[in-house]
């Protein structure tokens, strides 16, 4: 349950950058959206990464 609870602050941070790049997609900047795009997956996909399948110390 804990790790759902740290998983909020990225999906929060994702759903903040998609939104913007769907703005900067509506107003005209196709290279900027879909550069925001990949860049909400990568974050989180990192966070997917550091908190479910990072192996432990």
């Amino acid at each position: 349950m804990e790790q759902l609870a740290l998983l909020i602050a990225p999906m929060v941070v994702t759903y903040y950058t998609y939104t913007y790049g769907r703005w900067a997609m509506q107003k005209g900047c196709r290279r900027g959206g879909v550069g925001v795009f990949v860049l909400a997956v990568l974050v989180l996909g990192l966070a997917i990464y550091a908190i479910f399948l990072r192996p432990g110390y």
